[in-house]
């Protein structure tokens, strides 16, 4: 078993570095099935994302960096705030939704990047504060928060119905793994970061048949809900 756990996590069994590996491990095999799950517009994905910053995130800060709790808890209310956000959409089954997808604009994209930026911060923690991140060789930190800080708004911008979330979703694994290489790769890590890439590209096609919101076809499906005006021409 520990040479299994060695194989996976790149880290010896029992040691911190080796459990928070494998936490982390865990909460992007959850991110993975949540978005597999939300392609397919069901809620219940918004709680394999909840489960994924619980079981990642918040409890790596609770035990060894309480700094990281400014990303976790934020993390955290996103994944909240997408099951909130998907419940405004018609229900179509026990727990599927009939997602509306939005146009892209320029102004949605402005505002993706500048949560990029916010949660990067965030995710930073301590290390903003003091410093260190600043210093030399701290290239493969600073993609891999990015990574981190581009999937959690890729969550937001599926909440909002946004389809170009999921390529961003694709992008934040491939980065993820483009960082893996560059040092000793876990392979559990590098396998679930490819498999969040291609399940990115699995939303973003999914995506491609679901309604516009605002579209002609949606505004007469509406209106005929209605009886018609006795007062139209």
């Amino acid at each position: 078993m520990d040479v299994i756990f060695y194989n996976l996590f790149s880290q010896a069994p029992g040691t911190d570095s080796g459990t928070q590996v494998a936490l982390f491990a865990i909460s992007t095999l959850l991110s993975c099935i949540a978005l597999v799950v939300l392609a397919r517009g069901n809620d219940l994905g918004w709680w394999a994302q909840i489960l994924a910053i619980f079981a990642g995130p918040l409890v790596i800060a609770l035990q060894y960096e309480a700094s990281l709790l400014f990303y976790a808890v934020p993390a955290l209310l996103a994944a909240a705030f997408g099951l909130w956000r998907f419940s405004r959409f018609d229900a179509a089954g026990k727990f599927g939704r009939k997602v509306l997808v939005q146009g892209f604009s320029i102004k949605s994209l402005l505002i993706g990047l500048a949560l990029v930026v916010i949660f990067t911060a965030l995710r930073m923690g301590r290390m903003l504060t003091e410093g260190f991140i600043f210093g030399d060789g701290n290239a493969s930190i600073w993609m891999s928060f990015i990574a981190e800080a581009t999937l959690v708004v890729a969550f937001i911008g599926i909440a909002c119905g946004y389809r170009w979330a999921w390529l961003a979703a694709t992008v934040a694994g491939i980065v993820y793994v483009s960082v893996l290489f560059g040092n000793n790769p876990a392979l559990a890590l590098l396998g679930l970061n490819v498999f969040q890439a291609l399940v990115g590209i699995y939303g973003w096609i999914s995506w491609r048949s679901l309604p516009v919101a605002g579209s002609a076809d949606n505004t007469a499906a509406a209106d005929a809900k209605y009886p018609p005006s006795p007062y139209s021409a």
